[in-house]
C-alpha cells in the first residue's frame, strides 16, 4: 500500500459524516397564546350584581305597619298643606284627609301592648320605668280617643283621653330629643358620619312633633297651617329614615 492510498483512507476516516440515529417523529407546533386568549379560555364566574329597585323597596316599605303609617301621614298632611292654602277643592279632599287620620289611629289601635311588655320585663332604671308608664299613656290615650271616634265611648272621657295624650307625647318628644342630642355627641367624637347624618334627621323630626304637638295643647290662631307644614316635614323624615331603612335590609 502506497503512501497515497494511506492519506486518502486517513482523509475519509477523519472527515467522514457521523452515522445518523434514530430521532423522535416530529411534533405539532404549539402556537403561543395571548394573556387573553388564555382568560377567555377559562370559565368566567360572575357574581350577580344586588340592585334594589325603587318598587322592591317600597313594598318592603309597605309591608310594616309603621311604613304603612308613615306613608298615609305623607299623603294626609300633603293634602292638607293643599287644603290650607285653598290649592284644591276642600269639599272633595277635607273629608279624605279626615279618612286618611281615622286610618293611622286604627293601624296604630293596641300599640300599647309594646310599652307593657318592655314594663312587665322589668327596666333597668327608675328613669327608664318611668319613660315607659308616659309611652304607656300616650298610647292608651290615643287608643281611648280612637275609639272615641269610632262612637264606643262618650265625648267626655274622649276629650279628656285627647288631651292626656298630648302631654304624654310632648314628654316623649323632649326624652327622645335628650336622647338624640347625647347619641349625636358620642357619634360625632366616633366620626361616624352615616349614622350621625341620620341621628341629625332625627332631631329635626322630633322638633317638627314637639311643634306640631304645641300646637294641639296651646292652640293658637295660626295653628292649621304650622300643623300642616311641621306633619309634612315630620311625615317626609320619617319616611325617609324608614326608606333608608328597607333599602339596606
Amino acid at each position: 500500500m502506497s503512501i497515497d492510498t494511506l492519506s486518502v483512507q486517513a482523509y475519509n476516516a477523519t472527515h467522514a459524516l457521523p452515522t445518523p440515529t434514530s430521532s423522535p417523529p416530529p411534533s405539532s407546533p404549539q402556537l403561543k397564546q395571548s394573556p387573553s386568549f388564555l382568560a377567555l379560555s377559562k370559565p368566567m364566574v360572575t357574581k350577580p350584581l344586588r340592585k334594589v329597585s325603587i318598587i322592591a323597596t317600597f313594598h318592603k316599605m309597605i309591608q310594616d305597619l309603621d311604613g304603612r303609617d308613615k306613608s298615609l301621614k305623607f299623603i294626609q298632611y300633603l293634602f292638607k298643606i293643599l287644603l290650607h292654602h285653598r290649592l284644591v277643592n276642600p269639599k272633595l279632599w277635607s273629608p279624605l284627609t279626615s279618612q286618611f287620620s281615622m286610618t293611622r289611629k286604627l293601624l296604630r289601635l293596641g300599640h300599647v301592648i309594646g310599652p307593657i311588655r318592655e314594663l312587665a320585663a322589668g327596666p333597668s332604671s327608675v328613669i327608664e320605668s318611668l319613660i315607659l308608664l308616659n309611652a304607656i299613656g300616650n298610647d292608651l290615650a290615643d287608643d281611648i280617643y280612637c275609639i272615641f271616634k269610632l262612637g264606643l265611648v262618650g265625648p267626655r272621657l274622649g276629650k279628656r283621653a285627647e288631651l292626656v295624650a298630648y302631654y304624654c307625647w310632648f314628654v316623649g318628644i323632649l326624652v327622645d330629643l335628650q336622647s338624640n342630642f347625647k347619641t349625636l355627641r358620642r357619634l360625632e367624637k366616633e366620626q361616624d358620619e352615616e349614622k350621625a347624618f341620620m341621628t341629625k334627621v332625627s332631631i329635626v323630626k322630633l322638633l317638627m312633633d314637639g311643634i306640631f304637638c304645641s300646637c294641639d295643647i296651646w292652640q293658637p290662631s295660626f295653628a292649621n297651617g304650622v300643623q300642616a307644614w311641621a306633619g309634612f316635614f315630620s311625615g317626609s323624615l320619617s319616611g325617609y329614615k324608614l326608606w333608608q331603612k328597607c333599602a339596606k335590609s
